[in-house]
């Protein structure tokens, strides 16, 4: 069997969301498709909607993981604790460890992410930060050793 996941996000605007992960996360590979007027129909969007504002799929790639993401179109959005994303990557590979190095700075510097857990080492051997988009979603930056 072939299997792939993928953390899929919903979001107000994901249009807004997905640029700023291109700003704060140094998101690459990013495509957003809008509905034509015959989805937006099937979507029970308003007529007088602006299409090209309107996300039905998007997504990005942070750190070699790709996200996908939409426009919530089943109502209201409840910010909830029970999941977070771990962007794990592998200590043995210096280009994996420097990656991981500069994306942190980059969020830290940019004062649009809370901080709960600087990045740095643990008692396992790997390095782990912890911390929360404008959004709501908890992150884990955790770079170990792959195979030990």
């Amino acid at each position: 069997m072939q299997s792939q996941m993928y953390a899929y996000f919903h979001f107000i605007n994901a249009r807004e969301a997905i640029e700023y992960y291109q700003e704060v996360f140094g998101a690459t590979n990013v495509f957003r498709v809008s509905p034509d007027e015959q989805q937006a129909k099937v979507l029970h969007l308003p007529e007088n909607a602006n299409l090209d504002n309107i996300t039905m799929n998007g997504g990005f790639d942070v750190l070699g993981s790709h996200f996908v993401c939409a426009d919530s179109f089943s109502g209201a959005l409840r910010i909830g604790n029970q999941v977070s994303v771990m962007l794990d990557l592998d200590a043995n590979d210096e280009e994996s460890v420097k990656a991981a190095a500069e994306f942190y700075d980059r969020v830290k510097v940019s004062g649009l992410v809370q901080i709960t857990m600087p990045y740095t080492d643990q008692f396992w051997g790997g390095k782990l930060g912890i911390f929360t988009d404008e959004y709501g979603i908890e992150w884990m930056l955790h770079v170990a050793p792959w195979n030990k």
